[in-house]
């Protein structure tokens, strides 16, 4: 990942192709590259950013009279952000770019290695480049591309060249693509924002499709092989809504990329069977084996990932696990046990509140892990090893597919210890790879109710939000996001302490957010709480996968594993908290007062 640009018409390609790249630098990056075909290929690549890449192509010899050529900004998934491992990657006759992650790339490699092909990168991606050079040997361009998509398996959108053909082959699985229709020319990206300015006439490709690009002459085809057609849609946005996707701001459109967030930070790491391969781990089995304690440290909602994950870290670990607030635990004198491993959650990687507590573990000798979602930021560097969450950039400042990758990380780790302690997780790491589409289902279905309810429930000026066991972090969060972005005082409490003090707050202008999961073992007691809430007039909004005739509104959602609700119960809530912003008018994605990244205590 991250961005995709390419050209196929009657002008020089290299403008567009940079011009496409610069819109997407929002989405984050730490590489670039280009690759331009005349009579054989031309490829400038290079870490760093679009600047760079300008001042290299302008010291170097590239013929910039093509008119056919491919284009990326990189965010790094395999292999670290280098110059080699930036895209396109190249062969004799071919030149690839590609989103999304392959994740058979082993067994692929495997295969190329007894047919004479090996990697000169660290990349899944220049696996594609190998594929497709070694299928030119029998098959012509279009033949030796099909051939090669057939043998991937994960998610991508990829585009190729080659000095054998005249067009564009395209391939889209789990990851955008788009193209763009001109006058006897043709565009594609992995995001309309690089186009806008081009043309606004879009076809999105769907799942399975392959296409054949040559100026105004567009060829697709879909996963059954059959020459198809696709609407053409025609789209008159700004280059700012563009990059949001077509969403009102930012929040929106990456609560919508959870499932994507997800699936990026897992696919590569867990095998069908449900083997996790954690490579950023390797090293350190002796010392997760004999861990007997897990410390972790953050902030914010990342901190709320952490409780959220707890019990399914003690539940498969074994160990007692501690979640403590950055700014907190700084401050007082933590009693490590005699293998205790650290773990510090930070979306941005430079939260000065969980920097500071992993400098003290590390001065302390304490084993770390670092949980990340920037490449090479200071928590990422300074951590013993990191595992990175592969969100994607996240632009708005009220976090969202940061929770979940993060939950996914913990998840892996929690699994990944137990097996070392010598438990059977396979099972519960395969029910990890439904999680995305579960995601996205999630959304399709709360989406218009949490906006409905919002459009009615915006009015009152505090809330309570409450959960029991697993759901209770999640009503943490759930005010939390409220808090941010609507700044509706909302407080979240264990649904068993509503008596114990914050019973006295309810009457009929203080709803509550119900946090309810059917199978989770209080159920039945969440029920009474809900019981007490409407004898005193209160009002509740329940979130579950059950509606109850107790709760004045329901927001449903998909039934899912008690232990994996945090990932699909979070979705409601953030929906319900943007809606809320939204009709109150509020700045949503820059809230006041708040920053993306707190780098000062």
């Amino acid at each position: 990942m991250c961005g995709i640009v390419g050209y196929s018409g009657s002008k020089k390609a290299l403008p567009v192709l940079l011009e496409g790249l610069k819109s997407l630098e929002y989405r984050g990056y730490d590489s670039a590259g280009i690759s331009l075909k005349t009579d054989k290929i031309y490829t400038v690549k290079t870490k760093g950013k679009i600047v760079d890449l300008i001042t290299l192509i302008t010291e170097s010899r590239l013929d910039t009279k093509a008119s056919i050529g491919i284009g990326h900004t990189r965010w790094a998934t395999h292999g670290h952000p280098t110059s080699t491992n930036a895209h396109p990657h190249t062969t004799k006759n071919v030149a690839i770019v590609h989103n999304g992650i392959i994740e058979n790339y082993r067994d692929l490699e495997a295969y190329l290695k007894e047919k004479g092909f090996s990697r000169a990168t660290d990349t899944d991606s220049e696996i594609v480049a190998l594929l497709i050079e070694h299928f030119l040997e029998k098959y012509d361009f279009f033949e030796a591309f099909s051939k090669t998509i057939a043998k991937l398996e994960g998610s991508f959108a990829i585009a190729a060249i080659s000095t054998k053909a005249d067009y564009i082959a395209v391939a889209k699985h789990e990851s955008p693509l788009v193209i763009g229709i001109g006058n006897n020319e043709t565009f594609i990206a992995s995001d309309v924002a690089a186009l806008i300015e081009y043309t606004n006439n879009f076809i999105f490709l769907e799942d399975g499709d392959i296409a054949r690009i040559e100026k105004g002459n567009i060829k697709i085809f879909d996963k059954y092989k059959n020459l198809t057609r696709r609407k053409i849609t025609i789209i008159n946005w700004s280059k700012q809504k563009a990059q949001k996707g077509g969403f009102k701001h930012f929040m929106l459109k990456e609560i919508n990329e959870e499932d994507e967030a997800v699936r990026n930070t897992i696919q590569s790491r867990i095998m069908p069977d449900g083997t996790l391969i954690l490579e950023e781990l390797d090293g350190m089995e002796e010392i997760l084996k004999n861990t007997d304690r897990i410390t972790i440290v953050a902030c914010g909602t990342s901190y709320y990932a952490g409780l959220t994950a707890k019990p399914v870290l003690e539940k498969f670990t074994g160990v007692k696990v501690d979640v403590e607030i950055g700014s907190e635990f700084r401050y007082y004198n933590y009693i490590y046990s005699k293998n205790n491993l650290f773990v510090a959650i930070s979306q941005s990687g430079e939260t000065a509140d969980t920097k500071e507590p992993l400098k003290m573990a590390k001065n302390n000798g304490i084993p770390t892990i670092s949980i990340v979602n920037v490449k090479e930021s200071a928590i990422a560097r300074m951590a013993d090893r990191c595992i990175y969450t592969l969100a994607g950039p996240e632009i708005s400042v009220a976090s969202t597919k940061a929770f979940v990758s993060q939950l996914a990380v913990l998840y892996m780790l929690a699994f990944y210890i137990g097996h070392l302690k010598g438990k059977d997780t396979s099972k519960e790491a395969q029910y990890l790879l439904k999680i995305p589409h579960l995601i996205k289902e999630t959304f399709n279905m709360a989406d218009k109710t949490a906006n409905s309810i919002a459009k009615t429930y915006c009015k009152y000026k505090n809330y309570l939000y409450l959960g029991r066991g697993i759901c209770y972090p999640l009503a943490l969060e759930g005010a939390l996001k409220l808090k941010e972005i609507s700044y509706i005082h909302a407080e979240g409490y264990p649904a068993g302490e509503m008596k114990h003090g914050p019973i006295a707050l309810i009457d009929e202008q203080t709803p509550s957010v119900v946090v309810a999961h059917p199978l989770e073992p209080y159920y039945s007691k969440t029920l009474s709480n809900c019981e007490e809430i409407k004898s005193r007039g209160g009002k509740i909004i329940l979130v579950s996968s059950k509606p109850h005739p107790i709760a004045d509104e329901t927001i449903q959602i998909p039934d899912v594993n008690y232990d994996f609700a945090g990932f699909v119960y979070v979705i409601p809530l953030q929906l319900f908290a943007y809606y809320s912003a939204l009709y109150l008018g509020h700045d949503i994605d820059q809230p006041r007062n708040l920053a993306k990244s707190v780098t000062v205590e």
